[in-house]
């Protein structure tokens, strides 16, 4: 009898320990109150004023050293030498090769560079680098560049709709 009457007490004792938070103890109007302000805007917060670090960005192109690095160029966004060669027109070029690779494009650039008078772009678009050469404003023309690049050890040239350059009269650019 004595256990049974000690197991209620403790149990009701219990039960009256977990009942009593604070937030049971408080009034009406002030966990109104609470809410209110939980709910509004701070307007007076003024983001300027925290001291913490600006973030800062790297610039998305790379810094590459003068020499035989060069910067990819994406496909619409003439660099500045490219840009003085004439407006731009729509056209073919020939694809020499499309690598995710960027060293084997590289290397490549530099023996079309060798190989063609033409002008030789290294453009990067869908994760690709895409070497392309020439700037033909007919199918002939490029017909005639792509015998000439396989010719030249290109096996794999083929013709490729693009924006080139339209050449001012006498003006043969690189």
């Amino acid at each position: 009898m004595f256990r049974t009457t000690f197991f209620v007490a403790f149990f009701i004792l219990f039960m009256l320990s977990c009942s009593t938070s604070q937030f049971a103890w408080k009034t009406e109007s002030e966990s109104d109150g609470e809410e209110k302000k939980q709910g509004a805007l701070l307007e007076d917060f003024d983001p300027l004023s925290l001291n913490d670090d600006d973030i800062v960005v790297p610039s998305a192109e790379r810094e590459y050293q003068t020499g035989l690095e060069e910067r990819p160029e994406q496909e619409g966004i003439p660099s500045e030498e490219e840009g003085s060669g004439g407006e731009m027109v729509q056209g073919y070029r020939i694809q020499l090769l499309a690598t995710g690779d960027e060293a084997q494009a590289r290397e490549e650039k530099r023996k079309a560079i060798f190989n063609f008078e033409e002008s030789v772009y290294l453009d990067f678009e869908s994760s690709l680098y895409k070497l392309r050469v020439g700037d033909c404003l007919t199918k002939r023309e490029a017909e005639d560049l792509r015998e000439k690049a396989i010719q030249r050890g290109f096996r794999d040239a083929w013709i490729v709709r693009s924006r080139v350059y339209r050449q001012r009269d006498g003006e043969n650019h690189r």
